[in-house]
């Protein structure tokens, strides 16, 4: 009698156990919609296709989706190796390449036939503190800089990835990631950056950035990595490497307002108010009309510093 009281308990509490974990995953936001600074919605965390093909977001979805012509020549191909693949999507219902690249995306992987439970899309955030994250935080760790983002997984090892935009094509891009094949997505800065971070201090790299920049040349093709990547890291609290990334920056780009105003705001966040109004003056003496260093030199020059 003892005994089964016992196995009773044990069954009670295994059942509790079990409860709470699928209340806890049935809560999770699915779908979620905000609206941004401009009043429009947009969708954050964990997201279905279904919802894309909605309004507001299917005006765009179903065109770029129509308008793909697969290469069926490489996606049949392809067939046999997505197998038990998974494919990590990550993007922002508010970028103009998240809502051109996606759905060419959908497009190949229903053609090859892939199930949608081999497939996550996540959707991240454009707001200054919480930039190119979502709720869920399923980018952390992932080095997610760029969107839209395809990670394609063999269980749970990366076997690539897609950043922003094909190289050559989706079919061919998916292809040469999943035969093993030499393939380096867009925007090499970043990872290099990364790599940098991972074999010496911050003071080490503050005193070597020209060397640093030198290094970077060939890799960062536009203002636009760097930029995306410090504003990232500010966002993350990460201020000591945001001032770094944001002062290579401008080393590369110095003729470029918006880095300039890349350095000012996170001189901001360092509390160094008088080099900020440096950098935004330095982003005018490039572009007088530049709208951004301007409201911000007003606000600078109207508080104490």
């Amino acid at each position: 009698m003892k005994f089964i009281h016992i196995i009773t308990a044990i069954s009670i509490l295994l059942t509790t156990g079990c409860t709470h974990k699928l209340a806890t995953s049935s809560a999770t936001p699915l779908n979620r919609e905000v609206k941004d600074n401009n009043g429009n919605i947009i969708l954050l965390g964990k997201s279905t296709r279904d919802r894309l093909a909605q309004p507001p977001f299917n005006t765009w979805f179903d065109k770029y989706y129509t308008d793909y012509a697969i290469d069926s020549n490489t996606a049949n191909q392809l067939k046999p190796l997505v197998k038990h693949k998974r494919f990590l999507i990550f993007m922002g219902t508010w970028c103009g390449d998240s809502r051109r690249e996606v759905p060419r995306m959908y497009k190949l992987l229903d053609y090859l036939g892939v199930p949608p439970s081999q497939v996550q899309l996540i959707n991240v955030n454009n707001h200054d503190s919480a930039y190119k994250q979502s709720p869920g935080h399923e980018e952390k760790g992932l080095n997610i800089h760029r969107v839209p983002d395809m990670l394609i997984y063999d269980g749970s090892r990366e076997l690539g990835r897609v950043v922003e935009s094909p190289v050559i094509s989706w079919e061919k891009d998916v292809f040469a990631i999943l035969n093993r094949l030499a393939y380096q997505p867009r925007y090499k800065a970043v990872p290099k950056v990364i790599s940098i971070w991972q074999q010496y201090s911050l003071a080490q790299i503050q005193n070597n950035l020209p060397h640093i920049a030198d290094t970077l040349k060939p890799l960062a093709t536009n203002r636009g990595e760097l930029l995306s990547y410090g504003k990232i890291l500010l966002a993350l609290e990460e201020t000591e490497k945001a001032l770094l990334v944001m002062e290579l920056n401008t080393l590369l780009f110095k003729a470029d307002a918006e880095v300039w105003n890349g350095l000012a705001a996170a001189c901001l966040k360092k509390g160094n108010k008088n080099k900020a109004v440096e950098c935004y003056q330095k982003a005018i003496s490039l572009q007088a009309d530049n709208a951004t260093a301007t409201s911000m030199l007003r606000q600078l020059n109207s508080s104490p510093r």
